[in-house]
């Protein structure tokens, strides 16, 4: 990673250099070091992976146990188990679900379609397994699937959703209607969404208005 970091900062022409170090330095870590690579990575990518860990830490620190129960519903899990390692999932997404013994004969039935494939086989996230799943014949394994499928590992979407409103925002734009500071949010936001030209004609022919929409 450090070779990858050199080569981008080569072509760059930046220079790598140990930050000056002072006897009452507060402003950033005095680490001991003899070289940019040393420095580098105990001041920077080590206090990053730190970091990180604690936030991991504290986000699911809280849900550790329901977590580590609803990943028991991935059949290259569930093969391995029984509802009872289950059980702390359903406790906690109960109002979602049925009651409990169709829950139990629901996951039996998933247990023992997954018990004749080959472990090669096996689904191994839950993207994959919600598209083996037959909503069907399995629609609380379905709705747990979902669960498991749409838990954040980060808070990043979130922060960047302030980001965007603070941008969107402005004391030009501070009488935009809820509905339309909504839609620019989203448009921000979700940038990868290609949107066709067509789409928004549809849109604005389809709301009622005095003079008709004319292309």
């Amino acid at each position: 990673l450090y070779a990858q970091v050199k080569e981008i900062a080569a072509k760059l022409d930046i220079k790598e250099e140990i930050p000056r170090v002072c006897r009452l330095q507060t402003a950033r870590n005095n680490v001991p070091d003899s070289t940019e690579e040393e420095n580098y990575r105990r001041a920077v990518y080590v206090t990053y992976l730190d970091d990180f860990c604690n936030s991991l830490k504290e986000r699911f620190e809280s849900h550790k146990e329901t977590f580590a129960s609803l990943q028991h519903i991935l059949p290259e899990f569930c093969t391995k188990t029984d509802f009872y390692s289950l059980e702390a999932a359903f406790n906690f997404y109960e109002e979602y679900l049925s009651h409990k013994e169709v829950v139990q004969s629901e996951f039996m039935s998933w247990k023992e379609k997954w018990s004749q494939e080959k472990s090669e086989n096996l689904p191994k996230t839950a993207i994959s397994s919600l598209e083996k799943c037959d909503k069907t014949f399995f629609p609380n394994i379905y709705i747990l699937l979902k669960l498991l499928a749409v838990v954040p590992v980060s808070v990043a979407t979130v922060e960047r959703s302030f980001s965007s409103l603070r941008r969107l925002k402005t004391y030009l734009r501070n009488t935009t209607s809820e509905s339309r500071l909504n839609g620019l949010a989203l448009l921000s936001i979700h940038r990868d969404i290609k949107i066709r030209d067509e789409e928004v004609f549809d849109k604005f022919a389809s709301v009622p208005r005095n003079l008709d929409f004319v292309l």
